[in-house]
């Protein structure tokens, strides 16, 4: 304690307080506090002499976490969140605290503030209620108009699925569709549909009839009213096989075009194809005799190029029994191709060896299949010819100025057959010069 004031510890004491509370007393101003950290003795004797307005003051300047404001309000954590930024409450105090390995922002709220928030809890609990209100009501108008929806949907789904309802005059494929549609909504199938179970038509009706919201014991009855004029319907099936013999198709090319079931058609509907073929049966047949007529070109055409190698393989051999070499002509007629495009085409030794002849038939490289490739060949050929001389030419270039730099002469002696200008040859120049670069 120092002159004119009291410490900490014994404002405590006298007051009951710890020594948080007297920070928080000092803070607040609810205790004068000296500018050496001592607090005003008369200021301490008031406050023990009447502690409840004092103690009362004090719990008002109390800093609250969000969790210890919603206890004393009553309400949830998420509710004191979403009021406290709306009404504008005050954060007296930030505390970044770090908990399971992450940090994290503690906020701290004045009691007394904290106070004034039950108008603004009991504005939105009336504002959320209302807000329920509304969307049961929005909920009930939304709910009447899917069901209102669905109703018309199972209305239009029962009466399209009855227009598929088989009669006297309906395709024994599209009978036995229906019955496995409808056995497919029920869970279960007779023996003798199940092979048709997975067709694509019995998919598409089976969806159908699941919009039409028929109940277990109406499916069930509708099941057993079409199960038997399936089975007797089977009858009157003709098998794929049966079909392809019969019409000269694969029946999956027909599936599409006629009623059918799994690539099964009826056999009166066979019969009226085989008998009077429509158009697009006729176009059916003239593409599968388009694609014999082709597959057979083509193993003609194979055919003969083997047969045209196994000739030439033969000249090669025999000419190579005789010659190690063959003439311009011979290799046109043997290529196919005109004498002055295979003159261009010779390699760069320049002579058509029975062996290079013999690979090329083997390889077969595209230049020797036409003659525009041919020509397209000559032409890469000869530009790349034509990139080859432009550098032997800045190559020797390059040299025949080492030389002239290395023994001191003009560039225009030194001649364009010079050697490379190595440091031996460079040396020996020197040494005992060629006579190009003797003074005349």
């Amino acid at each position: 304690m120092t002159r004119g004031g009291i410490g900490a510890a014994r404002v405590g004491k006298a007051l009951g307080l710890v020594p948080r509370q007297v920070r928080l007393a000092a803070r607040t101003g609810l205790l004068a506090q000296h500018q050496d950290g001592t607090f005003d003795a008369d200021a301490v004797a008031r406050a023990a002499a009447d502690p409840v307005p004092f103690l009362t003051a004090l719990r008002r300047e109390e800093p609250l976490t969000v969790t210890e404001a919603a206890q004393r309000l009553g309400i949830s954590r998420e509710c004191f969140r979403r009021i406290a930024p709306a009404a504008g409450l005050p954060v007296v105090d930030r505390v970044r605290v770090l908990r399971y390995g992450r940090e994290s922002e503690v906020r701290y709220y004045r009691t007394a503030d904290v106070d004034t928030l039950h108008p603004h809890i009991a504005a939105d609990r009336e504002l959320r209620e209302a807000a329920r209100r509304v969307a049961r009501s929005l909920a009930a108008s939304k709910a009447a108009a899917t069901r209102a929806h669905n109703r018309e949907r199972a209305h239009n789904a029962r009466r399209y699925l009855a227009s598929l309802a088989p009669d006297r005059q309906t395709d024994p494929a599209d009978v036995i569709a229906f019955a496995c549609a409808l056995a497919r909504l029920h869970g279960t199938a007779p023996a003798r549909l199940r092979r048709f179970m997975g067709d694509p038509r019995v998919r598409d009706i089976a969806e159908i009839g699941a919009q039409c919201r028929y109940k277990p014991g109406e499916i069930a009855d509708l099941l057993a009213a079409a199960t038997p004029r399936a089975i007797t319907a089977l009858r009157s099936l003709a098998r794929p096989h049966r079909v392809w013999a019969t019409l000269g198709v694969p029946a999956e090319d027909i599936a599409h075009r006629v009623p059918s079931i799994d690539h099964h058609v009826s056999a009166d509907l066979l019969h009226e194809l085989a008998t009077d073929p429509p158009h697009w049966l006729l176009e059916l047949h003239a593409d599968r005799e388009l694609e014999h007529a082709c597959a057979a070109v083509t193993r003609w055409l194979d055919r003969e190029w083997h047969a045209q190698q196994r000739r030439a393989e033969a000249v090669c051999r025999a000419a190579e029994a005789v010659i190690d070499h063959l003439t311009d002509d011979a290799v046109a007629e043997l290529f196919g191709l005109p004498v002055e495009l295979v003159l261009d085409l010779r390699p760069r030794s320049n002579k058509w060896t029975t062996a290079y002849v013999e690979e090329l038939l083997h390889t077969r490289p595209l230049w020797l299949r036409s003659q525009g490739l041919a020509r397209a060949e000559i032409a890469r050929r000869a530009t790349a010819r034509a990139r080859r001389e432009a550098a032997r030419t800045q190559r020797r270039l390059g040299w025949r100025r080492t030389w002239a730099r290395a023994l001191s002469i003009p560039l225009e002696a030194v001649p364009d057959t010079v050697e490379r200008p190595t440091p031996s040859a460079l040396e020996t120049a020197r040494t005992h010069p060629p006579h190009w670069a003797r003074p005349h």
